[in-house]
């Protein structure tokens, strides 16, 4: 089964070892794993078990990533802030973070914008493309 597959041990693979310490607490990380799986479809014939494992890791990586209650074990901060623009006028100077594919995603998917994860799921569940239903 797919959710069986997303294990502490893949999460520390998807995430390069970022939030080892935080996977290691099997409580924790059990809940964490069920609370994103509601975002995920657990019907295997609707998502292919590679691509529901891989997703659900990405979707607690996601969370990881976003709770800035904790330090990551290594690296800094996995928010997509996107490229700093400088503009001069003068001597005026204004300098602004701004976050890449706004613009084009709905609002509903924002959410998963705001890291490196959200954003690789939701452009690998984009690639899903489920069969039509012929009645």
């Amino acid at each position: 089964m797919a959710y069986a597959d997303v294990t502490a041990a893949y999460v520390d693979i998807v995430s390069y070892g970022k939030y080892a310490t935080r996977t290691a607490d099997a409580a924790a990380f059990d809940a964490i794993k069920s609370m994103q799986s509601q975002y995920m479809n657990p019907s295997t014939d609707a998502v292919s078990d590679k691509k529901y494992t891989h997703g659900l890791a990405l979707l607690v990586c996601h969370y990881y990533a976003l709770d800035d209650t904790q330090s990551p074990d290594s690296g800094g901060s996995d928010a997509v802030v996107g490229a700093v623009t400088t503009e001069r006028v003068g001597r005026l100077t204004q300098t602004r973070g701004m976050q890449p594919y706004l613009g084009v995603v709905p609002g509903s998917k924002t959410w998963l914008m705001q890291t490196k994860y959200g954003s690789e799921f939701y452009y690998m569940m984009k690639t899903f493309k489920p069969t039509p239903i012929v009645l």
